[in-house]
């Protein structure tokens, strides 16, 4: 074996094979569900700017001061906790991966192991040559676990920042229009 990825893909056992093939979906998950909700956030910036309309009629409803200020906190807060709680989803699916990708990575590294030291109680004594597919198998599985993971934690970093921040200049949007609009009616 002179190491190349199909020779290593013949040797491994059809359970390090099903840890690679899972380990692949978990990448392709956690990147898929990364984009769209990236894409997600970019339209939902876009589409910020339709609640100003609902905000401002509020704001200039014929309520008195302190029934305004209340149906806009109100307002507000829904627009923003249900705008948050869209955002956010498939979160959760990239946390998930990038938290348990190392350890099914360790399954396939502990199971390589075992063939390994298998392959040689099997043909009693033998050198490195007898273990090598194992310990091969082994440390693919470790190396593409966290492969997987480090993509995953950062996308699920930099969603959660991105989602944090649009919600805060949704909400500082929301308290200049109430500055604005409560200055001019008075």
């Amino acid at each position: 074996m002179n190491g190349s990825l199909m020779e290593l893909w013949a040797v491994m056992g059809p359970f390090a094979k099903g840890i690679v093939l899972l380990l692949l979906a978990m990448s392709v998950l956690s990147v898929a569900v990364a984009c769209e909700r990236l894409i997600a956030l970019r339209e939902a910036a876009r589409a910020a700017e339709r609640h100003v309309p609902e905000w401002r009629a509020v704001l200039t409803s014929g309520l008195d001061a302190d029934a305004r200020r209340e149906a806009y906190d109100r307002t507000v807060r829904s627009t923003i906790l249900a705008t948050g709680a869209s955002l956010q989803k498939g979160h959760g699916i990239i946390a998930a991966v990038g938290s348990t990708a190392p350890f099914v990575g360790l399954v396939g590294t502990v199971l390589g192991i075992v063939n390994a030291f298998q392959e040689l109680a099997e043909h009693g004594g033998g050198g490195i040559g007898q273990v090598s597919a194992g310990i091969a198998e082994a440390l693919v599985t470790t190396a593409l676990g966290i492969g997987v993971a480090i993509p995953a934690v950062w996308l699920f970093n930099l969603l959660t920042q991105r989602t944090g921040r649009f919600l805060v200049e949704l909400e500082c949007r929301a308290q200049d229009l109430a500055v604005a609009t409560l200055t001019e009616t008075r």
